[in-house]
């Protein structure tokens, strides 16, 4: 009796270990049997799904619903108010489903990635897909996103910093601020704003724009990594910290998520 008891539970932890290893939690990208990657940052319309859904189930009115609105005001700060437009139209409208989702605080950003665990669980159970492997989204730790960034490279040194000479081929490629670096040049096209989160090229592990674009929240709060459109390419390293208090229209982040035992 005990011989073929534990005979079953050997093929059983056999087949859920093979199981387990087929598994991708949705939206990502696998870089190990317990850690998974965004491809790329959360967008517009990722984030207006975690509007809606909230929406519909606590009402209009609700401060759960409130809660989860993008702070219109990062765009009132420009003196120049040439970002004044972007207020009433960069969350709303359909061009821009596709760009970072910004005026995000590092609250809002942990109640997606609790919001997205729950869905994603809810799914896996009803589908009956994975239903008992135990997962978790989150914000990537500082370690992680340097990792992630750095192209797999343990040892975080200055030879695998992300380092290149002020010109305005990377300026465009990564979307970082290059008329912030070097003397103004009409025939440069100035970057003003950020782009689509799906256009950049990719790195090593296949993730999308880890550098510029937006710079991206980590675990530890108030610090982002890589830099966004508004930076100099010095504050665009992979080691480089930058620091915020509050939430920015140059400051989104995305999402890791981690098999838990």
């Amino acid at each position: 009796m005990k011989i073929w008891f534990f005979a079953l539970v050997l093929l059983c932890f056999g087949f859920s270990k093979k199981h387990y290893k087929n598994f991708v939690p949705p939206g990502t990208i696998k870089i190990n049997d317990t850690l998974y990657c965004d491809e790329t940052k959360v967008s517009n319309l990722s984030w207006t799904e975690f509007v809606y859904w909230t929406k519909t189930k606590y009402g209009k009115n609700s401060e759960a619903y409130l809660a989860t609105l993008p702070d219109k005001r990062v765009w009132m700060i420009d003196s120049s108010k040439v970002y004044f437009p972007y207020a009433s139209s960069y969350f709303s409208l359909a061009v821009y489903k596709n760009y970072p989702v910004v005026g995000i605080s590092y609250e809002q950003a942990q109640a997606f990635c609790k919001w997205r665990t729950e869905r994603v669980r809810e799914y896996m159970w009803i589908s009956k897909k994975y239903p008992l492997i135990n997962f978790e989204y989150r914000l990537p730790s500082k370690a992680e996103w340097e990792l992630l960034s750095n192209n797999g490279c343990g040892v975080f040194n200055q030879k695998n910093d992300f380092t290149f000479k002020y010109n305005h081929q990377k300026a465009l490629v990564y979307n970082i601020n290059y008329h912030a670096n070097c003397i103004f040049n009409d025939t440069v096209p100035k970057i003003k704003e950020a782009m689509p989160v799906d256009v950049y090229q990719k790195n090593y592990f296949g993730l999308k724009n880890m550098i510029g674009n937006v710079r991206e929240m980590v675990l530890e709060k108030s610090i982002s990594k890589g830099g966004g459109w508004r930076d100099k390419l010095e504050d665009c390293r992979v080691g480089k910290d930058q620091h915020y208090g509050m939430a920015a229209n140059d400051l989104g982040f995305r999402c890791v998520c981690v098999i838990k035992s």
